[in-house]
């Protein structure tokens, strides 16, 4: 039997996003393109290879089978190619790294051009937005997350502990009473997330605080809840690696400190690929040099 890489590859984003006009957006091509190659895959095999459910398309048990070898050959394609930039002596390839709002843009997008210029030949797309990335659905090939994954074939590494306190602007409490407690804090404007986007439990800071506070401004991204901080809309929870050198007031500071740890993920298929490995120990290195930076 004849395949046709290009039907692998679309197999494969359908299986990774779900829906065939995701994975049409993902390979550069028309809609119609890939309902036609599953029609010419399907009756190759003989077999339907996917059906439709309310939250997309999934893999039958005969795609199920699929999966397994069309994941190999798409390692294989990538390996070859790894493999020979390595024999020039040479690193290539394109590595998307997803990071939360925070951590991306404070740190990743102040080292990630420097790996750039002294890395040429990869290509680095960073995606520094308030989301879960799947490692598993390829939106990244390097995430880093508040969360340890309980599942899948994931290469974990800790990237660093990192501390946040209870913030006000500089002249919030020209307008409001100092609290001298906990429970003082139950009159007080709040900045936190908006409850269906938080894509972690982690960041549920102001519950923990107290479980009926005042919140008056929500945002997706802590560099907006930062800014809104900062203009006085109301306290909030912020890394403490943003708020130094600022003129943000800790608020109970002895009562109100929270932990929290970045750690740095990748699939297992991934460990033996150069370019993806230059990108985690760049990573991985910039980030633990800086540690005295995410202390309290």
């Amino acid at each position: 039997m004849n395949f046709n890489w290009d039907d692998i590859r679309v197999f494969l984003e359908i299986e990774r996003t779900g829906r065939m006009s995701r994975a049409a957006r993902r390979l550069g091509v028309s809609h119609t393109t890939i309902a036609r190659r599953v029609k010419q895959m399907e009756a190759r095999f003989g077999c339907h290879l996917f059906e439709p459910t309310e939250d997309g398309l999934i893999l039958t048990d005969a795609g199920q089978q699929v999966l397994q070898k069309a994941s190999e050959m798409e390692m294989a394609a990538v390996g070859l190619s790894d493999g020979l930039a390595r024999l020039e002596g040479k690193t290539r390839g394109r590595v998307r790294v997803g990071a939360p709002d925070g951590f991306g843009n404070t740190v990743l997008s102040q080292i990630l051009p420097d790996f750039v210029k002294n890395n040429p030949g990869t290509e680095v797309e960073f995606v520094p937005v308030p989301a879960s990335h799947k490692l598993w659905r390829r939106d990244v090939d390097i995430a880093v997350s508040l969360d340890r994954p309980l599942s899948g074939r994931v290469v974990m590494r800790k990237l660093t502990d990192y501390h946040l306190k209870l913030y006000a602007g500089p002249d919030f409490f020209d307008h409001h009473p100092l609290p001298a407690r906990r429970e003082d804090l139950a009159e007080l404007p709040f900045v936190g997330y908006i409850d269906e986007l938080l894509y972690t439990p982690e960041l549920d800071f102001n519950r923990a605080i107290l479980p009926d506070l005042q919140v008056v401004y929500r945002a997706a991204t802590v560099k907006a809840q930062f800014d809104a901080v900062r203009h006085g809309a109301g306290l909030g929870v912020l890394p403490c690696f943003m708020a130094r050198d600022t003129d943000l007031v800790p608020v109970l500071p002895d009562d109100l400190t929270f932990d929290r740890t970045y750690w740095l993920l990748y699939p297992e298929e991934y460990r033996l690929l150069s370019h993806i490995q230059v990108v985690c120990n760049f990573i991985h290195s910039r980030t633990r040099a800086m540690a005295p930076t995410f202390g309290p």
